[in-house]
């Protein structure tokens, strides 16, 4: 505990986070669509994957994830997808975030390697939309993301800012 009375009189101010579900996606090859001067443009369409936490369901087809790949810089990332709870409610997900790595490390990532999830800094910020008052929760509060590349997608764990 600090005696800086400053820090202590902030500390109501002080996010915490609490753990929501995890997201584990299934995605397709990229469509790349090549390098278009700010970066390597490419499309993952997702096919599948499962929700589990404190919601539980499926992540439906037909999502996509759009990159902009870098090896030198942050690759942006920008998924639109949706999941369907074991209820049948359907969630929108629009999620932003960055990934950075080495660049070798990078270039095993865009080529589908396996990389140590240590050395890569992969954060998101997750935002939703759904019809079901039950979840409504989802959009009344901020979400980050922790994520993991894996060779075949993509695991995501999904945080509420308190």
């Amino acid at each position: 505990m600090s005696n800086d009375p400053e820090e202590h009189e902030n500390e109501h101010l002080r996010p915490t986070l609490e753990h929501a579900f995890d997201l584990d996606i299934e995605v397709e090859e990229p469509i790349e669509i090549g390098e278009t001067g700010d970066g390597q443009r490419r499309i993952i369409r997702i096919l599948d994957g499962t929700v589990s936490g404190r919601i539980e369901g499926h992540v439906l087809s037909g999502g996509a994830d759009y990159q902009l790949f870098r090896t030198e810089r942050p690759s942006e990332l920008v998924a639109k997808y949706a999941f369907e709870t074991d209820d049948g409610s359907r969630v929108y997900v629009e999620n932003r975030g960055i990934r950075f790595a080495s660049p070798e490390d990078s270039e095993r990532l865009r080529d589908g390697l396996p990389v140590d999830p240590d050395d890569v800094y992969f954060r998101s910020v997750p935002e939703f939309e759904t019809a079901d008052p039950e979840l409504s929760w989802l959009t009344e509060s901020v979400f980050v993301a922790a994520g993991t590349r894996q060779p075949k997608g993509v695991k995501l764990a999904v945080y509420r800012v308190g």
